[in-house]
């Protein structure tokens, strides 16, 4: 299944640190062994405080395994809203892995936003297909989404992990 995810760092003596890419990491971690074909998302709610500091693992490093593992990050930014540049990071993991972000400055907001990304994340839909002409060296593909309606929108993240071919023996 893997190993144990690392526990995340506190300071002795202190609160618990603000180690959002490590909190990211462990939690996916915590994913991996679940099925490929079962949906897999993060609620993470947050400050958007991130001790670089205090984390083992990067940005890229943490978006490469959910990418990999399929994982989802659905983050709710908790705090006023006028402070949006303080929750960057947070919007990154959810934009980039193909989940979304929702603000709630008060905590009656909460049992709301849970309901809607709940029913967000039931009523996607995920496309297939088989690129044509892609780089078979690398097993990283960009994904590039278009719509030709007026009004429309769609949010996609920024590509996927192919899987080798099955009972193809690894070097």
């Amino acid at each position: 299944m893997g190993r144990e995810p690392a526990p995340l760092p506190t300071n002795p003596g202190s609160r618990p640190t603000k180690a959002l890419d490590d909190a990211v990491f462990a939690s996916a971690e915590l994913l991996r062994g679940r099925d490929r074909n079962r949906r897999k998302i993060i609620l993470l709610i947050s400050d958007g405080i991130n001790g670089t500091q205090f984390n083992h693992h990067n940005y890229e490093d943490t978006l490469n395994l959910l990418l990999r593992d399929n994982i989802s990050v659905y983050g709710v930014a908790v705090g006023s809203n006028s402070f949006h540049s303080k929750f960057s990071l947070l919007r990154q993991y959810a934009n980039d892995s193909g989940g979304d972000i929702y603000y709630s400055a008060k905590s009656d907001e909460m049992e709301r936003l849970y309901s809607q990304i709940t029913e967000q994340a039931r009523h996607e839909y995920t496309l297939a297909y088989v690129p044509v002409g892609h780089d078979a060296s690398s097993n990283y593909h960009v994904v590039r989404v278009e719509t030709k309606g007026e009004g429309l929108h769609v949010d996609t993240r920024r590509g996927y992990y192919s899987l080798p071919p099955a009972n193809v023996p690894q070097k």
